[in-house]
């Protein structure tokens, strides 16, 4: 889930972002406009306008007044982050696109699969390992590390003994992020896994 989106704003943001993310729609194509998205998607207009401002602050897309709205060359990595708490989610989100990456949030297990399905350009997953308990955090790292095994996954824990369970599986190594989170071992971990800009 995309937070500040509606279900239908969301299902219009997962058709798109697909069509972009398959190839479907190139860089440089031209997305129909805001009102013919309306009607294809039986929504209003305004949701399809919501839906193209989230696309372009994940960089996905590019609005150019009076010309339209553009596909745009996928230009840095993105950052998913899984996180059901909404405030920490947006705080995060804000913090990796100051840092010069795209931020994805999701709020629970089938939208960040459907998310990496999507986007090719995704460097790293950060996921809350109580989120919204500590077995649900363990089943999302475990089902993004069978899909996608070298994918760098970190987590956020308040205790590391809330990982245990995963110790000694193919679900280790697992990157750390302590709670309460110290932006400086983020930034770290930021230069770790992308490339160098």
């Amino acid at each position: 889930m995309i937070y500040g989106l509606g279900p239908r704003a969301q299902r219009v943001f997962t058709t798109l972002h697909g069509r972009i993310a398959s190839g479907e729609w190139l860089p440089g194509t031209k997305l129909p406009s805001h009102r013919d998205l309306a009607v294809e998607f039986g929504v209003a207009p305004l949701t399809v306008r919501q839906v193209l401002a989230e696309l372009e602050a994940q960089g996905v897309v590019s609005r150019q007044v009076g010309r339209g709205t553009f596909v745009r060359e996928a230009s840095s990595p993105a950052i998913l982050i899984i996180e059901h708490e909404s405030t920490m989610g947006d705080f995060l989100g804000d913090y990796i696109v100051r840092a010069g990456y795209r931020s994805l949030l999701a709020s629970q297990l089938a939208d960040a699969l459907v998310i990496l399905a999507n986007d090719q350009g995704i460097a790293l997953v950060i996921c809350h390992i109580g989120a919204p308990t500590v077995q649900d955090g363990a089943e999302i790292i475990r089902v993004i590390r069978a899909r996608c095994a070298q994918l760098p996954l970190a987590a956020i824990v308040a205790d590391v003994r809330d990982l245990e369970e995963l110790f000694g599986t193919a679900e280790w190594p697992l990157l750390i992020l302590p709670r309460p989170i110290n932006l400086g071992l983020l930034d770290d971990l930021l230069r770790l896994i992308t490339p160098r800009r």
